[in-house]
């Protein structure tokens, strides 16, 4: 039987609306609550936190990408993909220490894939300017 207690039908909108009333202490609880819950299984909650990261960057709302995307890293540490956006988020912010530590915890998850590959690239891109 499908238990319907404390189910949110529309998860992402719903964390969502946490963030944007500020809620950020519940937002993380309530992310990470559904993420372990079975009911939530077929949404891949890492895809669409890496996706509402990009987008928000898209609208220079980066503080907002930073956070996601910091949440994203929390909620699977072990992805290399993760590490690999919360770097790309910094470097736009500016905080470019943070950006190649973040690089290089990706490259140390997936030392020989794209990911990995991807995160060399950027903190060559750091140190030579380019």
């Amino acid at each position: 039987q499908f238990d319907n207690e404390n189910y949110i039908p529309n998860p992402v909108a719903y964390l969502e609306g946490l963030y944007v009333q500020k809620k950020y202490d519940q937002l993380k609880e309530e992310a990470a609550r559904m993420v372990a819950d079975p009911r939530y299984s077929s949404i891949n909650f890492e895809q669409k936190f890496n996706d509402t990261g990009y987008s928000l960057m898209k609208r220079d709302q980066v503080e907002a990408a930073v956070f996601v995307f910091q949440l994203n890293t929390e909620l699977f540490p072990d992805s290399a993909n993760t590490w690999d956006s919360l770097g790309e988020s910094c470097l736009k912010a500016k905080q470019v220490n943070k950006a190649k530590e973040y690089y290089k915890k990706a490259i140390e998850l997936d030392p020989d894939g794209w990911v990995g590959e991807n995160a060399r690239a950027m903190l060559k891109k750091i140190e030579t300017g380019n």
